[in-house]
């Protein structure tokens, strides 16, 4: 068997006999009920009178002030998103569509229209992300 350094002196210490003091060895003092070290009724209840960690406190606060940073950000990217790739004839997507030939417009859609889809989807997958995090951190 294979043991460590540590493992062995763990061993070594757990196999040695312990020695409990004998009854006559402990003196029996009278209890002084007005001594302070002696906890009391009133001392075992103040240990749960203790108010709220103020760091809990604080990561409340800056989580919440967090979630509505990323609440916003979602908002700006799902406009963003519309405007680019959105269904409505104001959409960048609609317009490089609906361009008569031979303008300019045309030749935008012609090399440009899956890069602008392919961005779109990305900002989709993003935004996806972000309200994931959104509700990770709700059922925290």
């Amino acid at each position: 068997m294979n043991m460590s350094i540590f493992e062995k002196k763990f061993i070594t210490l757990m196999e040695q006999p312990v020695e409990a003091p004998s009854p006559e060895a402990i003196p029996e003092e009278p209890v002084d009920p007005t001594d302070p070290s002696i906890p009391t009724s009133d001392t075992l209840t103040a240990i749960d009178d203790v108010g709220d960690n103020p760091s809990i406190g604080w990561r409340k606060e800056t989580n919440s002030k967090q979630r509505d940073q990323i609440q916003g950000w979602i908002g700006q990217l799902e406009t963003f998103n519309g405007f680019l790739n959105g269904v409505d004839s104001n959409s960048m997507q609609a317009q490089l569509n609906n361009a008569d030939c031979d303008t300019l417009f045309n030749g935008v859609s012609k090399s440009e229209t899956k890069k602008i889809s392919r961005i779109a989807q990305d900002i989709s997958g993003l935004v996806e992300s972000l309200k994931g995090y959104l509700l990770s951190a709700d059922s925290e």
